[in-house]
């Protein structure tokens, strides 16, 4: 929904934002109860099984790993932007013209130029975790993989902004509470309706 639709005689305006700096900062602080967890299952399934979870041998098979695994981080990050551009196109009346991609301060972003439904914004936030995550934290503990372990690891911490953003908007509830995300900070502006009345 277009933004200019949300006049502030109908609706409060209520501004949740921090810099990309400070995102990267916070971003670290809310995913560590989730990595915690994931490292504290991962050594005990390997502890359990006697597997040997990390052996590399010689410089070329370094060499090998590291582009494996940069390639592989590379595409990762990419795929947690396009999840959330999927779940916001739910809410999207001009559908890709609404999503913009990017990177600010050395942080890839996918932005909503629309006004979305609250409910589908906080969808949009967790989809990565769900989609992404926890695929590559299963196929990790099965595997017992280095690899997919640190790999795992680093897109939990990728998902430190969006769980920041989805804690401050634990307050708010309703069908009648929209979202604006914003496109030069992380964050979002919220418009709870002062009308009984839905959105015409």
């Amino acid at each position: 929904m277009n933004k200019e639709l949300f006049s502030q005689d109908k609706y409060t305006e209520h501004t949740l934002s921090m810099s990309f700096l400070k995102a990267n900062i916070v971003g670290t602080l809310f995913p560590i109860p989730l990595v915690s967890i994931f490292v504290i299952m991962f050594a005990w399934v390997e502890y359990s099984l006697n597997r040997k979870w990390f052996s590399i041998s010689g410089n070329a098979q370094f060499l090998l790993w590291l582009l494996v695994f940069y390639a592989s981080a590379f595409l990762l990050i990419a795929l947690h932007e396009l999840v959330h551009a999927l779940f916001f196109l739910r809410g999207c009346e001009n559908r890709w013209k609404s999503i913009r991609f990017g990177i600010k301060s050395a942080t890839p972003y996918c932005h909503c130029k629309e006004v979305l439904p609250l409910n589908l914004y906080r969808h949009s936030l967790l989809a990565p975790l769900w989609l992404i995550c926890l695929p590559l934290a299963i196929v990790a503990l099965l595997t017992g993989h280095g690899l997919i372990f640190l790999l795992t690891v680093i897109m939990i911490f990728g998902s430190g902004g969006d769980l920041a953003i989805f804690w401050s908007l634990r307050k708010y509830k309703g069908n009648r509470t929209y979202v604006w995300d914003m496109e030069d900070a992380v964050g979002c502006i919220v418009y709870n309706c002062n009308e009984p009345d839905s959105l015409k």
